[in-house]
């Protein structure tokens, strides 16, 4: 009996989610001392990919290096990709962890990457050294400190992952590289690479903020966290250093009016600050967004449960535009001023297990597009949800999960009523094959649907073309790799 809890316990947590190797502390240093840690990722796969669509050989270049409104030009050639290769990144989370004389916990984790992308071909696209970050560069993706004890809980200080994240129930991440949110939907182009909503994903973590985290208390704990903007971790507030995310408007013809006379070393389109705007582009960017996530965890004769309720909601920076009415018609002839409004987006998540086995979901709706973007007045909301089932057993862990995923997704087709649909179906399985060596088997499929939206050229309907662009619609492709891992 005793192993059948552990083993419950064991899966139950591996269902709650895929914590970062930097939240991995083995051991507790002793009261008054600090331990530091090396921890690091080498990740290597050999794949298959069946991901034809990505040929660009229906909107081809035409003599101009152009295509036509309907996606259409001279055939000049098409690019093809093979269907197989290598892929593989490495990563380091040094860190510390101490315990003072009191019992107060503190630290801190950085997590280092080098898995930036370039161009390919050697020479300067290869090179370590170029001012701009390049493959095999190194750059920081997470850095925060932390300090609490065991009974107020916990405050994190950084970019680091909120509670939605550190929460997350029910997304089934914990078999091979990580399922739908794994190493391999990104060894297809872009356009085929189903939009993972869920909140363990770079667009939530990668911001700065403040966490806290409670202990537990007869199962159920919470977390809260507040992120004043989509900045990164800088002490400074990058407004010479940064762009505009866009450009002022885009009119109905399809031209763009850039953003002029503004003095770029005041407060302006970059800021990290920014609170209101005349450009429009920048009123998609987040602002005084809140985490606020309840869990339950607990056990009942061998059976285990993992719950989760949470919301996160917010603003964006203003437009203070004057004179152009808010508009997302690209009929009427009028300026494109579209009126962003900040998120709102509950989730639930569930996971029980027992022997092993884990079955579980977890579901989240209301005001997103995309990976955690914006959405303008008026355009329908974002519905997600994933199913899923793992089973431990000695060293293997196994698991598949289905994500369905309805959204915005391009917002003119949207506004035209063409509601985005994407699915991803993974399954795979890992073997612990000693500590710290495991080997990885994984399947991916990845389909995006939205009438009149060409997926590989960007497309969307305009004045020219009113019903949209008529190719690549629906974008398909299948994945089959085997890996290995080395993690310390």
């Amino acid at each position: 009996m005793r192993k059948l809890l552990l083993a419950t316990v064991a899966v139950l947590g591996a269902s709650i989610g895929v914590a970062s190797v930097a939240d991995a502390q083995t051991t507790s240093p002793a009261p008054g001392t600090v331990t530091v840690r090396l921890n690091g990722r080498f990740r290597y796969y050999g794949f298959y990919a069946a991901d034809r669509d990505a040929d660009n050989n229906v909107a081809a270049p035409g003599t101009a290096g152009t295509v036509n409104a309907a996606g259409q030009g001279t055939l000049t050639g098409t690019n093809k990709q093979a269907n197989y290769g290598f892929a593989g990144f490495a990563r380091l989370y040094p860190g510390f962890d101490g315990v003072a004389a009191n019992g107060l916990k503190y630290g801190a984790s950085l997590e280092i990457r080098q898995d930036q992308a370039s161009g390919a071909g050697g020479g300067v696209y290869g090179s370590i050294s170029q001012q701009n970050r390049a493959r095999g560069a190194l750059y920081f993706r997470r850095e925060w400190g932390y300090i609490g004890t065991d009974q107020l809980g916990t405050i994190r200080l950084g970019t680091t992952d909120g509670p939605a994240t550190l929460f997350a129930t029910g997304l089934y991440e914990n078999y091979d590289g990580g399922g739908v949110n794994g190493d391999i939907p990104g060894l297809v182009a872009p356009a085929l690479q189903v939009t993972y909503p869920f909140a363990t994903v770079g667009a939530l973590y990668a911001t700065n903020k403040a966490v806290y985290l409670s202990p537990q208390f007869l199962g159920f704990d919470f977390g809260v966290s507040y992120e004043p903007s989509t900045a990164g971790f800088s002490i400074n507030n990058n407004c010479t250093s940064a762009s505009p995310v866009g450009t002022n408007f885009v009119n109905g013809a399809g031209t763009f009016t850039a953003a002029s006379g503004e003095n770029n070393g005041s407060a302006g389109v970059g800021c990290d600050r920014l609170a209101s705007t005349p450009v429009n582009g920048e009123t998609s960017r987040r602002r005084n967004t809140v985490e606020a996530v309840l869990r339950y965890r607990g056990t009942f004769g061998g059976f285990g449960i993992a719950a989760t309720a949470g919301y996160i909601g917010g603003g964006n920076v203003q437009d203070n535009q004057s004179g152009v009415a808010f508009n997302d018609n690209p009929f009427n002839g009028q300026t494109i001023r579209r009126n962003y409004q900040g998120l709102s987006v509950g989730q639930f998540g569930l996971a029980l297990t027992y022997a092993g086995f884990s079955v579980g979901g977890h579901y989240q709706a209301g005001r997103f597009n995309g990976q955690w973007n914006l959405s303008p007045k008026g355009v329908t909301g974002g519905e997600a949800f994933v199913v899923g089932t793992s089973y431990t057993i000695g060293p293997v862990i196994a698991g598949a999960s289905y994500v369905n995923y309805k959204s915005a997704g391009d917002i003119t087709s949207s506004f035209l009523g063409r509601q985005r649909r994407e699915i991803g179906i993974a399954a795979g399985a890992t073997y612990a094959v000693a500590p710290g060596l495991s080997v990885f088997l994984s399947y991916l499929y990845q389909e995006r649907k939205q009438n009149g939206f060409n997926f590989l050229t960007g497309q969307s309907a305009s004045l020219a073309a009113p019903q949209g662009n008529a190719f690549n619609n629906k974008v398909t492709s299948n994945l089959l790799a085997v890996g290995t891992s080395f993690q310390w």
